[in-house]
């Protein structure tokens, strides 16, 4: 059951039509549900593509991400938190939707102050964890990914 969209070209608003089946739709001349007008255009649908974990990592443009939290905005900073949680929380391990609320809420956070060094210092974790899993390796969150530099001596 497609629902194709389509600009009117008589009161010049952007409409959706709804058909039962793609046949239908194919022979279909629609009318604007709005104005009732036949002169419609039919317009590219979005589409939505999946992305890894690893992909969606790469993608950070963390001086944009820095850039937003240079601010002493608390609403700046509880926007950020939420998209952020919303986004990375659940990959990352973080709490950013908490600190939303708080932010929200008018405590003034002391983890504002270190945010972007923590967000990218999580990315980097996690990126890590999963080159090494890709690597042949275990995907595994409590792997310390500076082990190769620092090795613990008490082992």
């Amino acid at each position: 059951m497609p629902i194709y969209q389509y600009n009117c070209a008589t009161c010049k608003k952007r409409v959706e039509v709804f058909f039962r089946s793609v046949s239908a739709a194919e022979g279909a001349e629609p009318a604007c549900p709005d104005c009732g007008g036949k002169q419609l255009q039919r317009l590219m649908s979005t589409f939505a593509r999946t992305r890894s974990t690893k992909q969606r990592l790469d993608d950070i443009d963390q001086a944009q991400v820095q850039a937003r939290l240079q601010t002493h905005d608390l609403g700046q900073f509880a926007r950020w938190a939420k998209e952020a949680g919303r986004e990375y929380d659940e990959d990352l391990g973080t709490n950013y939707r908490e600190l939303a609320e708080r932010a929200e809420a008018g405590e003034d956070l002391v983890d504002r102050v270190d945010a972007d060094y923590t967000f990218s210092e999580r990315v980097e974790m996690r990126r890590i964890q999963l080159e090494d899993a890709a690597d042949g390796g275990t995907e595994s969150s409590s792997a310390d990914p500076y082990g190769q530099w620092f090795p613990d001596e008490t082992r």
